[in-house]
């Protein structure tokens, strides 16, 4: 039991210091960490689908995967310009081309799948760069703080919601999907959010309480559904975990589940409030 407890603890203190100490130390940095999360997310979501016979092995997926997370990385550090992303759409056509020289007996199961590994993994870690150099874009422009402060306000409500929810936690949340989320832990989680949205409104001078306020409010359902879906998808495949290249905490699609899942809405109501 210690055993278990001191790898968990390390193998996450190790996961928190790559980010947070990428987010802090420059935009190419917090790129090539989450290019490398990319990879190995795809690498996962491909890999899952494949053992369960599902889909093939998938090259051309994840190769899909990265390139369009380089397109919108590189949008975000205002490298090329927004109507290069259109380059996106003609790629998504060429899958179903590469497809006709492909002996496979479900070949728009296959396309679908490559699509769908694009839009739950790589395109969610592409929109961390929009946060983190928020709002003008462009590599010397960036504010770790805010950033940081989104992955606090997810973790923070996370880790509150199980504390609340094992110590007082009666009423089902989502019984099907996931048993042991309920009502009482939401709450709990939701509350220390708000909490911690205030902190971060006085202290880290990035934007007023409002703001953060109203990005607590849209990251407490998201992170829960995040969570839920890909409860869902492992479920789906009678799986534990999505992986274990983090000893004690799975995968890399278990660690980011929430995280990924919200960052299209903070994108999107950051970006509508500019």
């Amino acid at each position: 039991m210690f055993k278990t407890l001191l790898t968990r603890t390390l193998s996450g203190a190790v996961f928190v210091f790559i980010i947070i100490g990428s987010i802090f130390w420059h935009p190419m940095a917090l790129s090539i960490v989450l290019l490398i999360f990319t990879w190995l997310g795809l690498r996962e979501f491909f890999g899952l689908y494949s053992k369960a016979g599902i889909v093939r092995k998938n090259n051309i997926g994840i190769i899909f995967g990265l390139v369009v997370y380089a397109l919108i990385t590189a949008w975000a550090f205002s490298w090329i310009d927004a109507i290069a992303i259109l380059a996106i759409f003609p790629m998504v056509f060429l899958l179903f081309i590469f497809e006709l020289y492909k002996k496979d007996d479900r070949p728009f199961t296959q396309i679908a799948f490559q699509l769908l590994g694009t839009i739950y993994v790589a395109i969610p870690f592409s929109l961390y760069h929009f946060v983190h150099q928020y709002p003008f874009g462009g590599e010397p422009n960036f504010e770790p703080w805010l950033l940081f402060g989104i992955f606090v306000l997810i973790w923070g409500n996370d880790t509150f919601a199980y504390l609340f929810g094992s110590s007082f936690g009666k009423l089902p949340l989502f019984k099907r999907i996931s048993p042991k989320k309920t009502w009482e832990g939401t709450i709990g989680g939701g509350i220390a959010a708000f909490g911690i949205a205030w902190i971060l409104g006085t202290y880290t001078q990035t934007l007023d309480h409002t703001t953060w306020l109203i990005l607590a409010a849209i990251i407490i359902p998201t992170a829960i559904y995040g969570d839920l879906v890909e409860s869902m998808l492992k479920r789906s495949l009678n799986i534990k975990d999505s992986g274990n290249i983090m000893p004690g905490h799975g995968g890399v699609l278990d660690r980011f589940d929430a995280a990924n899942f919200t960052l299209p809405f903070i994108v999107f109501i950051l970006y509508l409030l500019a």
